[in-house]
């Protein structure tokens, strides 16, 4: 059968298979009571679905919703807590408060959030704000509950060796966790084009990978194989399994089965299959979820583009190889994110390529440090002292690098909002150019 024959015959099934997961998924949201009771005080009785977000203010929790006053009930709610106040995935709650309807908002550059959109990616519909805990069961043992203990204790264990702000970017990049960071520094690490670092993208996962299977050398070939990709995928539930990190970590399984069997692993083929996967699982985030659509476009840039920028850069750029690497990748990803990051966020970076060249060699060193700091503070915090100043170094140069860049005259820009069919429209162009220059670039190997 032709190659084009097979292409689009796949894209025929994805399509009929993208219609009956849209629509299973929309019968589900009619068929769900919570939001015929918008705007109303109500008793809500349910059980915490994931992890809860702890915040400086609040703690939030999405609330699967079992009964409303009494008689069953059905829906997610975010349901926003006072801070201090102790719940844990599996616990069941009984809360009473308004319930409201998410509202879009107004972000600093000008941009309006779909709030409810980003929301309903995890199926949630309505909101409780202020609301006051009536009862409160604790749930019973589960894999993801102790997965989330896990995590818990190695923050904790962060938290004792390191200040507030450096162990809140600890756990960014190790964990994925973003509460701590303050504003103005989470701003810095936007204007730097750092932000994808405390975001476990696909480079942090990429490191955790690598490291898995180092670590696991010891064993025979195929238990160790088998214990990283139980590991892996244990990590990414620890984590929180978000689009982004289910992106990376199934194109880093993939990669390790690849290894494995000793057949190399087909970035492009890898990428269209974890993003055709997460897609059929929940459609929605190809729509709400702007971390899902940056991290898409940002490894199709890195595949499609970097060896060719690579191979363009000066020679200033290729005395070391690591540098050379960071550097190609970093403009590679610039110039094929920009549309999409300028159309979410409307920040246009001009300090990007400097801050990833003096941040990004330095992750592995400072996310290992951190990990062996964590393990060892477990057991007592005087055994990771050592591992977390040598981690602090690394995380405090992060956080001058991006704050310094961020500070400079004329490191960013502000790009007026402009409709999502432009965005689109200046991507057929791009695509083209960067197809075009990495079928060229294939060649010539």
């Amino acid at each position: 059968m032709p190659r084009a024959t097979k292409v689009s015959l796949l894209l025929l099934l994805f399509a009929a298979a993208l219609s009956l997961r849209l629509e299973l998924l929309f019968s589900h949201e009619r068929g769900e009571t919570l939001p015929r009771y918008i705007g109303t005080m109500q008793t809500l009785a349910g059980v915490v679905a994931t992890d809860p977000d702890v915040r400086d203010a609040s703690v939030r929790v999405n609330l699967a919703v079992k009964k409303i006053n009494g008689a069953p009930a059905s829906g997610v709610a975010l349901v926003v807590l006072p801070r201090g106040t102790e719940a844990a995935y599996g616990d069941t709650l009984v809360v009473r408060g308004a319930i409201t309807a998410p509202q879009p908002f107004l972000t600093d550059t000008g941009r309006v959030f779909d709030y409810p959109g980003y929301l309903r990616v995890q199926g949630v519909l309505a909101m409780m704000q202020n609301a006051t805990v009536a009862a409160h069961i604790r749930g019973g043992w589960s894999l993801r509950g102790l997965l989330y203990s896990i995590k818990h204790a190695f923050e904790h264990s962060l938290e004792r060796l390191l200040p507030p702000q450096d162990a809140a970017l600890l756990e960014g990049i190790v964990l994925g966790e973003r509460r701590g960071l303050p504003a103005a520094l989470t701003t810095a690490f936007i204007i730097a084009s750092l932000i994808h670092v405390v975001v476990l993208s696909g480079y942090n996962i990429s490191i955790v990978a690598d490291a898995t299977l180092r670590a696991l050398r010891f064993l025979p070939r195929t238990l160790g194989y088998g214990a990283g990709i139980a590991l892996m995928v244990l990590f990414i539930v620890m984590t929180g399994a978000g689009s982004t990190s289910l992106r990376a970590g199934i194109m880093a399984l993939i990669a390790i089965v690849a290894r494995y069997l000793r057949r190399p692993a087909l970035a492009m083929r890898s990428l269209a299959f974890a993003g055709a996967l997460l897609v059929l699982w929940n459609p929605l985030v190809a729509l709400f979820d702007p971390s899902f659509v940056l991290s898409m476009l940002a490894t199709l840039g890195l595949i499609m583009l970097s060896p060719w920028v690579e191979s363009k850069l000066p020679r200033i750029l290729t005395v070391h190889p690591h540098v050379r690497s960071v550097a190609a990748s970093t403009i590679a990803v610039q110039l094929y994110v920009l549309p999409a990051l300028i159309y979410y966020t409307g920040v246009l970076s001009f300090v990007a390529l400097p801050a990833n060249i003096l941040t990004l060699p330095l992750i592995p060193f400072a996310m290992l440090t951190g990990f062996i700091a964590g393990l060892l503070g477990l057991v007592h915090p005087l055994l990771g002292v050592v591992p977390a100043l040598m981690s602090d170094l690394v995380l405090r140069w992060m956080m001058f690098v991006a704050q310094a860049a961020a500070a400079l005259p004329l490191s960013h820009a502000v790009i007026p909002a402009f409709p999502a069919w432009v965005a689109v429209l200046i991507y057929v162009p791009l695509t083209l150019a960067a197809r075009y220059a990495y079928l060229k670039f294939a060649a010539t190997l």
